[in-house]
């Protein structure tokens, strides 16, 4: 059992040399170590006891001994021997470092669920205005069919309204040309009226002469028989 330990405290001590630059060390299980002046017991005590879990700067380590020099947090150097010595946590640490870890998970993950909330009623709102838009969009899309249809019977009634300007157009110039022939045909019925009269005339006039003249010479129609 000696032996054991022997061999366990100069692994101890081995391991401690090769990890004494920049290590830190703790007090190993619940219980008060005393940090001496030097390599042994017969060394006065610089402190009473350091408590399990204290934090320990690694300034030297002795294989022969057993012993390492260490620094405490308030700057009081020492020997402690290696067996008190972890070079990790003691479980209290681990388990106070899990404590604190798992309060701020848990914090994180109220604020995450806050976050989520927020995010999920942001996202309803979202929803709302999204459906309020779709609602909105149907409305103006059947207004602009409208509008279309609209436009579509204004510019077919524009259509028409151009077509019947240029028939109207049109019978204006045919009724237009009619007046004209008409207005012409007139004038010709006139002036052949007109020609008509003055032949009459003109014939009334030469048998009006004709009988005249004859009846200067004769002495009349009666006297022309006997």
């Amino acid at each position: 059992m000696k032996n054991l330990l022997k061999v366990l405290l100069i692994g101890g001590s081995i391991l401690a040399s090769d990890l004494v630059a920049a290590q830190t060390a703790y007090v190993r299980d619940t219980i008060y170590v005393p940090l001496r002046s030097g390599q042994g017991s017969s060394y006065r005590i610089v402190h009473k006891g350091l408590k399990t879990g204290s934090r320990l700067e690694v300034l030297e380590a002795s294989e022969d001994s057993g012993y390492t020099k260490v620094r405490t947090a308030k700057g009081i150097e020492g020997w402690l021997q290696n067996q008190y010595l972890s070079f990790e946590p003691v479980a209290s640490l681990k388990l106070e470092a899990a404590e604190k870890k798992i309060a701020n998970l848990t914090e994180q993950n109220k604020l995450l669920s806050s976050t989520q909330s927020e995010l999920s009623g942001k996202s309803q709102s979202l929803s709302s205005k999204v459906n309020a838009l779709q609602t909105e969009n149907a409305k103006l899309t059947s207004e602009l069919n409208v509008i279309k249809e609209i436009s579509a019977n204004s510019l077919k009634l524009n259509e028409d309204n151009i077509k019947l300007t240029e028939s109207t157009q049109l019978l204006k110039t045919k009724i237009d040309l009619l007046e004209a022939d008409n207005i012409r045909l007139q004038n010709d019925k006139t002036k052949s009226m007109w020609l008509t009269g003055a032949s009459i005339a003109f014939i009334g006039i030469c048998f009006g002469w004709f009988f005249a003249s004859r009846k200067r010479k004769g002495g009349g129609w009666g006297n022309s028989g006997l």
